[in-house]
């Protein structure tokens, strides 16, 4: 049996424009994680805690929030790991606040399909006249840039997006890229001519922050560096 331990989660609240912390105690193993705490707490203690969590697997990227200041997905992050002195301050990412640490994702997605994240074959492979193989090579280098689950942590991550509301933003950017080194696409020169922009590639600062958070690998910061080498 693992011994189970007591832990301090001050979640910061929101409702109806009113914002506040809560403290809620919690008994924890080595096992237990984020999100299994706040299903506890909401069966427990608190129905009225909201939160968005789906699939537990980290694949779903619905449970994104900041842990002791860092975006991260709750169903991944191990509570003893990440409790310091015993206690954990859980906030909303860095958007629109829906309630408590469920946030609007609108502006997200919106910037998501402005680069159309969405392969473009030639019109005989569609219509199953031809087919286009991906070379190995060709796959390795698209492969980590189409890992991306739309979780948003590298967007509430970057310092870009906190002032310039039009950069399209690190997933949009590295989702972009995926497209462009594919040599099935057809829609290569568009897409580089969507992220050409004061509000796309060159907005970014190479700050990296989107890349450590990432909780799926992707390096956003490495796919808009390669796309400026393109366009160079």
């Amino acid at each position: 049996m693992s011994e189970k331990v007591k832990v301090r989660f001050k979640v910061r609240r929101f409702l109806n424009g009113k914002r506040w912390w809560q403290e809620y105690e919690v008994e924890v193993d080595r096992f237990t994680t984020v999100v299994q705490v706040l299903r506890q707490i909401k069966e427990t203690q608190d129905p009225t805690l909201s939160f968005r969590a789906s699939c537990h697997m980290a694949v779903c990227g619905s449970c994104g929030m900041k842990i002791n200041g860092k975006p991260k997905l709750a169903c991944k992050t191990i509570v003893l790991k990440e409790a310091k002195n015993g206690e954990i301050k859980l906030e909303p990412l860095d958007m629109k606040v829906v309630k408590d640490l469920i946030v609007d994702m609108d502006e997200f997605y919106v910037k998501m399909e402005k680069i159309d994240p969405r392969l473009r074959p030639e019109e005989s492979v569609l219509s199953g006249n031809k087919e286009h193989r991906l070379k190995p090579e060709d796959q390795r280098e698209l492969w980590s840039f189409a890992q991306c689950i739309w979780c948003g942590l590298c967007y509430s991550a970057c310092p870009v997006t906190k002032y310039n509301k039009n950069f399209l933003g690190p997933a949009a950017l590295a989702k972009a890229y995926r497209f462009i080194s594919d040599p099935r696409d057809t829609e290569t020169e568009k897409r580089i001519e969507r992220v050409n922009s004061l509000d796309g590639i060159w907005a970014c600062r190479v700050a990296g922050s989107c890349s450590v958070v990432c909780p799926r690998g992707v390096d956003p910061s490495l796919a808009i560096q390669k796309t400026k080498a393109l366009v160079l």
